[in-house]
Formats: C-alpha cells, sequence, structure tokens
C-alpha cells in the first residue's frame, strides 16, 4: 500500500483521539488555559523533533529563517492556533468532540475563499457549489432540536455560541493554511514543512502568553494543570495525537499523495469521530446528525475535486 495512505490514516486517528481529549480537557478546565499549555508543551516537543530531524541546534533552529517566514508562518500560527483553536476549544467544551467536528468541513471553503486573494487560486462553479453543500449540512445540524438540548456545558455558553465559535475555528484554521502557503510561496529551496509547522507554534505560544499574562497568574495555570491528573492526561494526549504526530503524518501524506486526495480524507475526520462517539462512547446520535456528516463530507470532496468536473 501506498506510504501516503499509511500516513493520511494515520493522521486521521491521530486527530480523532486528539479531538476526544481536548473535548475532555477542555470541559475539565477552562478551554484558554487548555490552549495555552498544549501549544507550550507542542512547542517544545517539535523543538526537539525539528533539531533532531535537520541536525541543527537550538540557536540554528531560530537563526535560520528570514523576516518573511517569520512574518508569514508566524500571522498564520496567530490566526490558525492561538485564535482557532482557542475557539474550538471553547466550542468543544459546549458542544463536544463530535459535534464540533463537523465544522472542520468549513476549513476547505474558508481556505480556498483566502486563497483567492492571497495567493490567487481561483474558484469555478464546482467549487461553489461543494462549499454551499457543506454549509447545508452544518444547517442540518444547527435545526436538529435533539442537538440544541444536548449542550455538554451549559456553564460555558449556550448552544448558539458553541456553533458560532466551532465555526469561527474552522474559519480560521482555514485562513491559517492560506498564510502558510504564502509562508512557503516567499520561501527558497523548497521550505521543509516540520520547520514551518515549528515557527507556526513558536508564533501561536507567544502570542497566546503574552495576551495571557495580562488576564490570568500563568504559573499557576500551569501548577494548577500539570497538578490535576486528569487535565494533564487529556492535555497530553491531545498534544502529542493532535500537533505532533497528526500534523507529521499529514505532512508525510502529503509528500506521498495529490494534496486533494489527503485532504479529502481528512475531511472524514467528523466521520470519524461520530463512529468513535458512538461505538467507544455509546452516545446516542439523532438522525438529523448523521445526515448533516454526510452532506457536509459530500460538499467537502465536491470542494476538493472541483477541477475534476
Amino acid at each position: 500500500m501506498n506510504i501516503g495512505f499509511i500516513a493520511a490514516g494515520i493522521t486521521l486517528i491521530s486527530w480523532t483521539v486528539g479531538t476526544f481529549a481536548f473535548t475532555r480537557a477542555s470541559q475539565l478546565t477552562n478551554p484558554s488555559s487548555v490552549n495555552r499549555v498544549r501549544l507550550l508543551f507542542a512547542f517544545i516537543i517539535l523543538s526537539i523533533l525539528t533539531c533532531i530531524y535537520l541536525g541543527i541546534s537550538p540557536i540554528e533552529l531560530f537563526a535560520i529563517p528570514n523576516s518573511e517566514q517569520y512574518l508569514w508562518f508566524g500571522i498564520s500560527g496567530f490566526i490558525g492556533l492561538t485564535l482557532g483553536d482557542y475557539f474550538a476549544f471553547t466550542a468543544y467544551s459546549i458542544l463536544g468532540g463530535r459535534r464540533t467536528s463537523l465544522f472542520a468541513c468549513f476549513a476547505p471553503g474558508a481556505a480556498l475563499f483566502a486563497a483567492y486573494f492571497l495567493v490567487g487560486e481561483r474558484i469555478n462553479t464546482a467549487g461553489i457549489l461543494g462549499m454551499a453543500i457543506s454549509i447545508s449540512g452544518i444547517l442540518l445540524l444547527v435545526s436538529s432540536r435533539k442537538e440544541h438540548n444536548a449542550v455538554e456545558n451549559e456553564h460555558m455558553g449556550s448552544f448558539n455560541k458553541g456553533i458560532l465559535f466551532a465555526a469561527l475555528g474552522a474559519i480560521c484554521q482555514g485562513l491559517g493554511l492560506v498564510l502558510a502557503k504564502k509562508g512557503f510561496s516567499v520561501s527558497e529551496n523548497n521550505f521543509n514543512p516540520m520547520y514551518a509547522t515549528w515557527i507556526r507554534m513558536f508564533s501561536a505560544s507567544v502570542f497566546v502568553y503574552l495576551m495571557g499574562s495580562f488576564t490570568v497568574p500563568l504559573w499557576k495555570e500551569m501548577k494548577d494543570i500539570i497538578g490535576n491528573k486528569n487535565v494533564i492526561r487529556a492535555v497530553l494526549l491531545g498534544t502529542v495525537f493532535g500537533p505532533v504526530i497528526g500534523v507529521s503524518f499529514s505532512l508525510l501524506a502529503a509528500n506521498h499523495l495529490d494534496a486533494s486526495v489527503a485532504q479529502t480524507i481528512f475531511t472524514l475526520l467528523p466521520a470519524s469521530v461520530l463512529f468513535t462517539a458512538v461505538v467507544f462512547y455509546k452516545e446516542r446520535v439523532p438522525f438529523l446528525s448523521y445526515l448533516a456528516v454526510f452532506v457536509s463530507i459530500l460538499g467537502v470532496m465536491v470542494l476538493v475535486w472541483r477541477n475534476n468536473f
């Protein structure tokens, strides 16, 4: 079997595990705290892996990228990880992982729309149709009364707030992807994707801790999370399977498969999360939610394969 398909499958499994781990952590403590600590852990792990993989020292790690790479990958990290994951983790705490994951179908459409302005990509009729189909799937979820009555944590916010934050999280992640692509376009000599991911993680960590320093006692926050076994286990599990293993294997898959094929496999995340919720967590899922997942994934597949129609 093509190594790209294996890597894509591992990516899908890793992101599914990460979704449930971060959902658990965000329901046990403040989602902003989870995001901050997760980014710091991911930055440390990726720093070590990047130095080992590229055979460079920690000083070289910071010195090699130029100002444009820091600019575009840095903005990408801020929008995609600092803002995007803050919205996503808050949605996790309100809606749970299954409902929030469905909004991942927004990311390709947001990315394509932003790419039209930033890197000159074009949207044809099939692409617009794909985005419309995906949005229809989301509307099916929003219209389900049973889902309205199944908010995971009402003290974190209403169902409508969860829907809004889930959508904003996916849109930010899509925009972050396009900004990263812009960073690759200004780089020479095929800039290493792992290195680019490290810059994004570094930037996101700096921004999230700078903003947090004005609102919370960061050292106490870290001690509280590390001191809570249930929270730290969920954060570490999500960090290892999400930004570390998941991102690494997604890059490997993208290097061995057509981008459209890899992206289609990644878009199966809502179906994977739904399957896990039903089989392993015994969650009762309304019929409209099954239909919403199917329609949204169908829409993204049309979007991804738009140039083949």
